[in-house]
């Protein structure tokens, strides 16, 4: 009976291992891989930043509905044109605090904090009506071909009128008049401009946030199972304080080493698992402009998971060996 009792033993200390391991995994990766501090490192170094000048000329030119409402000198800009305004408006710290701030409610978003995830264009806009807006304005006027005596002519006559200008590269003699006219054109302009930009919208019918939620919910709840065949371990091999330092103490030190191998040589193997998963999820998650990034998103995501599963694997693995070691002295001294 007692022979059963310990191959029985033998074999939930088996499964307690390959759960625990797994458990590490998945705990971890609810924890760090939905939490939009993971990747603001991540992308800080990527190309991230650097497109949402592209959202924003996409925005200028689909979300203003009338363009006979903006200023003469905006109308005739193109998406090229509105994208190089926008990067010549905002600078790269700008750019990230944008970035971030998108990056925080697109993990609301995936977390069902809220219905929705945008970007703020309150940055933009009052870059755009302090001043900062018409300098600008005038560096992209210079990108364009020289204004001719016609255009001047014009240029100088709807100076005195006050109407909009057209959009060409005038002679410096007249920059010191244009400026004030173009800083009312950005003003007009930033009242055009909505207050944010929506990103992605939670769909009225199969809405996948709840089923992430559950398998989430699931994760949160992978420690249970290995804590469960660790309590069959104690129940069919414990009956003295040796057995039971001995009967957990070598399942923790192969559940620690597992651990630690896995996250110091398991990255490229976990790297593509997750680029793959994300690849295939992400049209239903993620919004258009993150599709594009699922190779940062994995490589920010593994990084930050594996670090805390090999702090943890060492642990468990050093509290192990206490406990085999423990048992050792304790049965030296009887």
């Amino acid at each position: 009976m007692d022979t059963f009792k310990k191959i029985l033993a033998t074999i939930f200390a088996f499964l307690f291992i390959i759960t625990a391991v797994l458990a590490l995994i998945l705990f971890n990766f609810d924890r760090k891989g939905f939490s939009a501090g993971t990747y603001k490192k991540a992308f800080a170094t990527a190309d991230f930043y650097n497109q949402i000048p592209v959202i924003l000329s996409e925005t200028m030119l689909s979300s203003i509905t009338k363009q006979e409402a903006l200023p003469l000198v905006m109308q005739s800009m193109n998406a090229k044109a509105w994208e190089e305004f926008f990067r010549t408006l905002l600078p790269q710290d700008v750019l990230k605090v944008m970035g971030d701030e998108a990056l925080n409610s697109v993990f609301a978003y995936l977390n069902l904090q809220t219905n929705s995830a945008e970007l703020s264009l309150t940055s933009l806009k009052t870059s755009m009506t302090d001043g900062t807006g018409a300098q600008a304005a005038l560096t992209l006027l210079k990108t364009m071909p020289d204004c001719t005596l016609e255009q001047v002519a014009q240029i100088t006559k709807d100076i005195f009128a006050g109407n909009g200008i057209q959009f060409c590269n005038p002679p410096e003699k007249l920059i010191p008049a244009l400026t004030p006219v173009i800083q009312v054109q950005m003003e007009i302009t930033a009242l055009t401009m909505p207050d944010h930009v929506t990103l992605i919208k939670a769909p009225v019918e199969n809405d996948p946030r709840p089923r992430l939620e559950n398998a989430r919910m699931l994760m949160r709840l992978s420690p249970i199972v290995p804590l469960g065949f660790l309590m069959l371990v104690t129940l069919f091999a414990v009956s003295s304080l040796i057995s039971w330092l001995k009967w957990w103490g070598i399942p923790f030190i192969i559940t620690g080493g597992l651990a630690v191998l896995m996250s110091l040589s398991g990255a490229k193997v976990t790297s593509f698992i997750i680029q793959r998963s994300l690849v295939n999820g992400a049209p239903n998650i993620l919004p258009a402009v993150m599709q594009g990034y699922a190779s940062d998103l994995a490589s920010a995501m593994v990084k930050a998971l594996l670090t805390p599963v090999l702090w943890q694997g060492l642990l468990l693995a050093g509290i192990g060996f206490v406990m085999v070691v423990g048992a050792g002295m304790v049965r030296g001294k009887k």
